[in-house]
């Protein structure tokens, strides 16, 4: 997966400096005061932890909400836009790998599975969640199918939207069927690729444990 933090608490926190003040572990009980991974204050009362990472309650709340599913229309919006032109992107790219090699390589789609993931990711404040999941996986489908679109042409003449993407979401099936039993590898490799952008976009899933109190155990 991406960066599990998020955008906006992300850049905040740097697990790799973030150390006890005594020279124990975080978890260790006999400890005297633990500083936070993030703001690096010096917390003498109590503390969460995030792996091995401890947190106060104020950081734990903005990485916990950095962290949740986006949804904010204008974000979704955003990396829905982004997504889309992300994958016409690789269409052209593997029409061009088809026309100009004259190969069909399915490893194309899983570029344009990472290209559409990480795109969407980056319009929804590198953040993911269920309804991201599912339209970056229809898009890099559709992406694959579009690449096929112009091979179809009759005399030149271009398809509308409207045939290209019932084109678009047809070809792929048809491509792994007409070539079976080798289409099976085909896709897997596509399979790939859309899996490759619903990872990309998945909710960051973060364990947060705690409070504990500093030099004591659990106050849970």
């Amino acid at each position: 997966m991406t960066d599990p933090h998020g955008s906006d608490a992300g850049d905040a926190l740097n697990f790799d400096h973030a150390v006890p003040a005594s020279s124990a572990a975080p978890s260790d009980r006999d400890t005297t005061a633990v500083r936070c991974a993030s703001c690096h204050r010096e917390l003498t009362t109590e503390y969460f932890t995030v792996g091995q990472s401890p947190l106060c309650a104020s950081c734990r709340d903005l990485l916990e909400q950095a962290a949740a599913p986006v949804r904010d229309p204008a974000r979704l919006g955003t990396s829905v836009l982004l997504g889309v032109g992300a994958a016409l992107v690789g269409s052209v790219i593997y029409w061009a790998v088809i026309r100009y090699l004259k190969l069909e390589i399915g490893l194309v789609s899983v570029l344009t599975g990472y290209m559409v993931g990480k795109a969407m990711r980056k319009g929804a404040g590198d953040r993911g969640g269920r309804p991201l999941q599912v339209v970056a996986v229809l898009l890099v489908y559709l992406s694959v199918g579009l690449a096929y679109v112009p091979f179809t042409m009759q005399g030149g003449e271009s398809p509308g939207i409207i045939s290209a993407l019932k084109l678009g979401m047809l070809l792929p099936y048809y491509v792994v069927v007409g070539s079976f039993p080798s289409g099976i590898i085909s896709a897997a490799i596509i399979g790939f690729g859309m899996h490759q952008a619903w990872q990309l976009t998945a909710e960051a899933r973060l364990t947060f444990e705690g409070p504990f109190r500093v030099g004591g155990p659990s106050s849970r």
